[in-house]
């Protein structure tokens, strides 16, 4: 089991060096510059967490979407175990696995230690997720439409831990905790839906660094989340307007991230094609 505070203090920033180059090599893509705009982004994420910055090396990342469920999901659950859910054929095309961790809710003494509980759980479940399958980018959902409590512009600046348990959701403290271990393992993290913005919102609050890791795929029509993400200084990949973010508008952006990965591997530079080459011979010619 991984010591919470020791996650947390070891948790390091993106590596700037290598978004620098990545960003270098974007710039110099035969395309105007910043054109891809949020692939670009993405992608100089991706390479910020592993380092790699040469082409020909980097890999498409393995990904997953990651749900975390309760009871109160069994409905949805047993659609999606049945593959009868939009979830499955949406990341079958993205290339992406979906696992999920259904939350049992133990007694526990207090209604604090059953968030703490859970963020473990999270912690734990995704450090071994990510270890035993290599996963290179992972998506944070819970199933549902979610909402803020009425009471949260008061709250949302209180400790995390006391905000968790105004929430009272497993889900939520376990998605937490699911953020906090992929900043750890340097695997970047896609927010789907509000309760994943709000999970980003919380694990930052216990770790800063942990940010640098997020992208918000997608703006559902789940009032706060635009807003919330925008507070995170974040920026959404997609606009889909889904009423609840369950993992669809991820699949949807983790495509899109292949294909920022594919233009940064497989597109020419202005000096593989000889522009640069081209350019100096006219010059050379017109000076003479």
């Amino acid at each position: 089991m991984i010591d919470i505070l020791e996650l947390v203090s070891n948790i390091k920033p993106l590596n700037r060096v290598a978004i620098s180059e990545a960003r270098y090599h974007f710039d110099n893509l035969i395309k105007p510059k910043g054109s891809l705009a949020k692939l670009e982004d993405m992608v100089c994420l991706y390479i910020g967490a592993t380092g790699e910055t040469d082409p020909a090396k980097l890999t498409y990342p393995k990904k997953v979407i990651s749900l975390w469920a309760s009871e109160q999901d069994r409905s949805f659950l047993e659609k999606l175990y049945a593959s009868k859910e939009p979830l499955n054929f949406l990341a079958k095309q993205a290339k992406s696995e979906v696992l999920i961790t259904e939350l049992i809710c133990l007694e526990k003494d207090s209604l604090a230690a059953s968030m703490i509980d859970a963020l473990l759980t999270g912690v734990d479940t995704t450090e071994k997720n990510i270890r035993s399958n290599c996963y290179q980018l992972l998506s944070v959902a819970v199933p549902g439409r979610y909402t803020l409590p009425i009471e949260w512009n008061d709250i949302k600046n209180q400790d995390p831990y006391i905000i968790l348990q105004h929430f009272g959701d497993v889900r939520l403290a376990a998605a937490v905790g699911a953020i906090l271990t992929s900043a750890f393992l340097r695997t970047p993290v896609m927010l789907d839906g509000l309760a994943s913005v709000v999970a980003a919102f919380l694990a930052a609050k216990i770790a800063p660094l942990a940010l640098e890791y997020c992208i918000a795929s997608n703006i559902t029509t789940e009032e706060g989340q635009e807003d919330l993400i925008k507070e995170l200084g974040l920026a959404a990949v997609l606009r889909l307007q889904i009423s609840q973010g369950q993992g669809e508008g991820t699949a949807l952006a983790f495509t899109l991230f292949d294909a920022g990965v594919k233009a940064y591997k497989e597109m020419e530079t202005f000096a593989q094609a000889g522009v640069h080459t081209e350019v100096e011979e006219f010059s050379i010619l017109k000076n003479n």
